[in-house]
């Protein structure tokens, strides 16, 4: 009987310390699921990186005037394969002479 006394008090200090600092433990079991996914080989022995699912691929577009590179969904297109960062950039190459 006096052990399931001890039992149920040490489960009761356990839930209390559980409770107390339950933020640390999620902390602590995160960090450790991000370690266990960066040390996983793929079949060569290789280390391989997981991209996560919220993580989606936008391809990047050079302005023709600056340089900048955007989003293509936020560039804008006036020609052909020719993409610009502003209206700003849009408007100078236009009144520039073309050669």
């Amino acid at each position: 009987m006096k052990w399931l006394v001890i039992l149920v008090l040490l489960s009761f200090l356990v839930m209390m310390i559980a409770n107390r600092y339950r933020r640390q433990i999620q902390n602590v079991l995160y960090v450790w699921k991000v370690f266990k996914k960066l040390n996983k080989t793929d079949e060569n022995g290789e280390k391989q990186i997981e991209q996560s699912n919220n993580a989606k691929e936008i391809p990047l577009i050079r302005c023709a005037k600056c340089g900048t590179w955007v989003p293509q969904k936020n560039a804008l297109n006036l020609r052909p394969k020719t993409y610009y960062c502003s209206v700003n950039c849009m408007e100078i190459a236009m009144s520039e002479p073309s050669a």
